[in-house]
């Protein structure tokens, strides 16, 4: 593919921009750790929420939407969808509670909750499990991501683009602190919209709408649904539930509360913690929560339906039993089982083309044994938003499209490589190691930490195939300590020793049930014998309760005398009564019932705003206004659960 003159340009306009705005804080972002990991906690709420937005807006997001629409339907989307639930919790609970903190990570909120020994090893291991695992996965997944496009888009081999990928973002990332991320994320934010919107609008056209979509044939029974089609029996019997609709029951019944984000996330979180003050940081979340789930999935989801039109699913399977003799992009080579001269396989089937064919299965290897008919190669679905960007955008069209995607990368690694290095320098390092060094050697050691973080995370990319396999894992790597991080604000008897287990806990029963042939059967969630991640997850979040329960049943609780600071300090809601009595007197509680009217008006803002979108761009305009409806009455209950918080009081 050629990129214009006036590509070029846009593309490096924007990188110049962001250069420069990372010249410009350079000096403000080195003076100290507060500036360079929250920016001084100085943001207003339109900027930290938009920051919100535009980071988990990755350049991963628009190319593992696109796979699920394309391969099961827009009902997949639930997999993130039902986290609308714990943001909104975020907005009416827990934001202004990490606030009051004071913290500068997530892991430091642990010894002031809990203090001790056992707190200073939670806070330890929460450096390390957040520095060297969790960012670096999601670090991955989006240079995977950055590979992918960089593949279809300009021919670069996968170890070039992740070489070239990295090497832009940490030239800006380490350099700007996180005062340019928040100010690059606002202009890629806007840039990322007027892009995605234009690709939907053109693609939505090539195919002549729902009309064309609908005659071409390429539809499933469930890619038009926003909730999957159940089986022929009743909701009571087994034939009810197929594997979409109990993929669906997890999601919303366990994948929202179970994850370690349900109080929120460590994007979200670090933004909060940024913010003046926490009426800001919960006006920020409630910004983000309408905008990321309510608003911007749209212009993705039509996409994925227009490729199906334009880019068919093709596939291969092997014409004979045997073994597979070599693999490459064009071909699988397979040695009869029965003897005689080897088959060669062409992978560029009727339906290919140079930017569309089907790619080897990413497990099949040299002397792997492959059966009839066996399916050895398929087209990657998360490659057809790229494709479509490549054949529809005209020029200065696709340059603001491919800056908009180079802006998401670069906005999604500097987060996560400061998010990063923020956990080692300030939970590891300052904390353990040197704890009175000056402010500038914390910065200076925080963008030595950056370079290590990257170059893990490059590694394993090059090792991965699949955007939605690390997204789900990591899901399932968390699955089991939400109850526990969402208790910990509202009981005085959890502690550190029931996060630590909880947390282990959880690691070590998903790495087991990720590498192990359990050959364990659960019914519609193992279809094909193998496990699905819904399945992972219920037997994560089973273990980890269960020994978070054990773990303070075997236990003392906690001295009561030792939580004063942390109640008096964060003003928690719950049970909390035997520390209560020995702190000093603190500002009423706020109302539970505009908590929960809040919440639950939120959601109908939300998927009231969510679903009339959909209805509407696919012909349901009725359904289109009774969402509508939802959403307005959602927006009026939110402001009335919200008008003393507005109004300048800020109750606990």
């Amino acid at each position: 593919m050629q990129l214009a003159l006036l590509d070029w340009l846009i593309i490096a306009a924007y990188v110049a921009f962001a250069l420069a705005v990372g010249l410009h804080f350079a000096r403000r972002a080195s003076s100290s750790p507060d500036e360079f990991f929250v920016s001084g906690r100085s943001l207003p709420w339109w900027l930290a929420g938009t920051s919100m937005v535009a980071t988990t807006f990755a350049v991963d997001t628009p190319l593992v939407v696109t796979g699920w629409v394309r391969d099961y339907g827009i009902w997949k989307n639930w997999l993130w969808w039902c986290f609308a639930v714990g943001s909104l919790l975020s907005v009416f609970v827990f934001a202004r509670l990490w606030r009051r903190t004071g913290a500068l990570t997530k892991a430091e909120l642990a010894e002031l909750r809990y203090g001790g020994a056992g707190a200073r090893a939670l806070r330890a291991s929460l450096g390390f499990l957040h520095a060297g695992v969790t960012n670096t996965i999601v670090l991955c997944w989006v240079l995977l991501a950055a590979a992918k496009i960089a593949d279809v888009m300009f021919q670069i081999d996968k170890a070039w683009a992740l070489a070239i990928g990295c090497a832009i973002a940490l030239s800006y990332s380490l350099l700007a602190g996180f005062w340019g991320v928040v100010v690059t994320d606002l202009v890629q934010f806007i840039m990322a919209m007027v892009g995605s919107v234009a690709l939907a609008f053109i693609s939505w056209r090539a195919i002549d709408g729902l009309g064309g979509l609908v005659a071409s044939g390429a539809l499933g029974p469930d890619t038009l649904r926003f909730l999957p089609s159940p089986g022929p029996g009743a909701l009571w019997e087994v034939s009810f539930w197929t594997t979409p609709v109990a993929i669906l029951a997890v999601n919303l019944g366990i994948g929202w509360w179970a994850t370690e984000w349900v109080d929120g996330d460590t994007v979200v979180v670090q933004r909060v913690l940024a913010s003046r003050d926490e009426r800001q940081g919960s006006l920020a979340v409630l910004w983000y929560a309408v905008a990321h789930y309510g608003l911007r999935p749209w212009p993705w989801i039509l996409v994925a339906l227009a490729s199906l039109v334009i880019l068919p699913t093709l596939q291969v399977q092997s014409p004979v039993d045997g073994v597979v003799r070599s693999v490459d992009e064009r071909r699988v080579v397979i040695e009869p089982a029965g003897g005689g001269s080897p088959v060669e396989v062409s992978l560029r089937q009727a339906g290919s083309a140079e930017d569309w064919y089907p790619l080897p299965a990413a497990d099949l290897t040299p002397g792997q044994a492959v059966s009839r008919g066996q399916q050895v190669a398929r087209t990657d679905s998360e490659r057809a938003y790229v494709v479509m960007l490549t054949r529809y955008l005209p020029a200065g069209l696709l340059g603001l499209v491919v800056a908009s995607l180079l802006a998401a990368f670069m906005s999604t690694i500097d987060t996560h490589v400061n998010l990063a290095s923020s956990f080692f320098v300030n939970d590891l390092y300052r904390r353990f190691v040197r704890p009175r060094a000056a402010e500038t050697h914390y910065v200076f050691v925080a963008r030595l930490a950056g370079l290590g973080v990257m170059a893990m995370a490059a590694l394993f990319a090059y090792a991965a195939e699949s955007i939605s396999d690390l997204f789900t894992f990591l899901l399932a790597f968390l699955g089991g300590v939400g109850p526990v991080y969402v208790l910990r604000w509202l009981w005085w008897r959890v502690r550190a020793s029931t996060e630590i287990v909880a947390m282990a806990a959880s690691a070590v029963t998903t790495v087991v049930v990720s590498n192990l042939d359990l050959s364990w059967r659960f019914g519609p969630l193992s279809p094909d014998g193998g496990l699905l991640h819904e399945a992972r997850l219920l037997i994560v979040v089973a273990v980890s309760i269960l020994a978070a329960l054990g773990s303070m049943w075997l236990t003392p609780g906690p001295d009561p005398r030792s939580l004063v600071p942390f109640y008096e300090k964060v003003r928690p809601v719950g049970w909390w009564a035997p520390v209560r009595s020995l702190a000093a007197p603190t500002e009423a509680g706020s109302s539970s019932f505009r908590s929960v009217l809040g919440v639950i008006s939120g959601l109908a803002l939300i998927y009231g705003a969510l679903f009339g979108l959909g209805h509407l761009l696919l012909g349901g305009r009725a359904t289109a206004a009774m969402c509508a409806t939802v959403s307005v009455l959602g927006a009026a209950g939110v402001l009335f659960a919200l008008r003393p918080f507005l109004a300048g009081k800020t109750p606990s």
